[in-house]
């Protein structure tokens, strides 16, 4: 898979233009505030519908304007597919999808076009809080089993209702009416997001020893969910187990206005030698870790979908020395769509002779490329 073409109107400080690239390996360069990584974001934005900057897209719509519209050409197995975006800014917010310009469902839109990334912000997937992990795993489960998507939207409606229900008083017979259903919907959750923990594990630990060559820690990679129950026990069980807990907390849940328990506060533990990966890893180790998250996912998506995905690496120089960007560009090698920014002239050294650099001042491409791909 790769992304032949973007193009961009409105979005941050980029300019209205068409921009192309290789293949192979693809350098974006430029100074601090050039818009190298408005760039990688849009193409974040296009293929994944969120960005890694904010979590509301109108903060990426140029100044006084109302909209912005990103459209790219795709090419997937043997097939070329346009994707156009349009965002608009409103009370609320509203989004277009378009896959060869007839509208499209996000199910179909989201899988043909997933960018991996890796970026300054994915340091948070190990020292952050659960949202971001939760976050990673849920779309490495959708790209693997798109149910999956349904299966969210139905307990989170499930969920509003039932918090709904505490907030407004109603009587337990009502609340009860939507605890059945989402107690089901919570063991659905729990037992696709338990298993894609399993599966991530297994493609951490061979990624993650790739890329920390030297490096004895073991990372080790699990599903947590409260301790009363265990996705071991089993659909039927953690169903059951949930209709109990809903019924034995309503009390509290109504004192507090929203319900404790459930997939909405569960987390993806990371820990060595027994400890939270978070208290004990030096800041290189994180980044690596991280990394290696991100990798991971890849590497399994690929596998299943027996494809090669783009992968973005923003600011490369800072996240980044250059043992492991070395190990990086090997570990990925020549067989997917590559995309690196930075703000030195020597990462346009790894494009070789095959791949594109690409040149940007005041959120515009510059003349100056060098594009053997063809």
């Amino acid at each position: 898979m790769e992304l032949i073409d973007l193009s961009v109107r409105n979005f941050r400080n980029l300019s209205g233009q068409v921009l192309t690239f290789g293949k192979t390996t693809n350098a974006i360069l430029g100074p601090n505030g050039a818009g190298k990584t408005s760039l990688l974001e849009a193409m974040i934005v296009l293929g994944n519908l969120r960005s890694f900057r904010t979590t509301s897209l109108r903060r990426a719509v140029r100044h006084n304007e109302s909209s912005f519209r990103l459209v790219g050409t795709v090419s997937s197995g043997g097939r070329t597919h346009r994707l156009e975006l349009i965002v608009k800014i409103g009370s609320p917010i509203t989004r277009t999808l378009l896959i060869d310009g007839a509208t499209a469902d996000i199910e179909r839109y989201l899988q043909l076009f997933p960018v991996f990334a890796i970026t300054a912000q994915d340091r948070e997937l190990v020292t952050g809080g659960p949202e971001g992990r939760r976050s990673m795993l849920d779309r490495f489960v959708f790209l693997l089993r798109p149910a999956h998507l349904d299966q969210l939207r139905s307990y989170r409606r499930l969920l509003q209702q039932r918090n709904a229900a505490l907030v407004g008083q109603s009587s337990d017979a009502e609340i009860e009416a939507w605890e059945a259903p989402l107690a089901a919907a919570a063991a659905a959750i729990i037992e696709a997001r338990a298993r894609g923990a399993e599966i991530l594990a297994e493609r951490f630990a061979e990624v993650f020893g790739e890329l920390s060559r030297g490096d004895q820690t073991k990372i080790t990679i699990e599903y947590r969910s409260e301790a009363w129950s265990s996705p071991s026990d089993g659909p039927k069980k953690v169903e059951d187990l949930y209709r109990q807990r809903y019924n034995e907390t309503r009390t509290r849940d109504r004192q507090q206005g929203f319900t404790g328990d459930g997939p909405h506060r569960h987390d993806l533990g990371l820990k060595t030698a027994g400890r939270s990966v978070r208290y004990v890893l030096s800041s290189g180790q994180t980044k690596g870790v991280a990394a290696a998250l991100r990798l991971a996912t890849l590497a399994q998506v690929e596998k299943e979908r027996n494809e090669r995905f783009p992968v973005i690496v923003d600011d490369v120089d800072a996240e980044l020395d250059g043992a492991a960007l070395t190990l990086l560009v090997e570990h990925l090698g020549n067989e997917r769509q590559l995309f690196l920014s930075s703000t030195s002239e020597r990462v346009a050294e790894l494009a070789g002779p095959r791949g594109c650099c690409i040149r940007l001042e005041n959120g515009t491409r510059t003349p100056q490329e060098a594009t053997n791909d063809d």
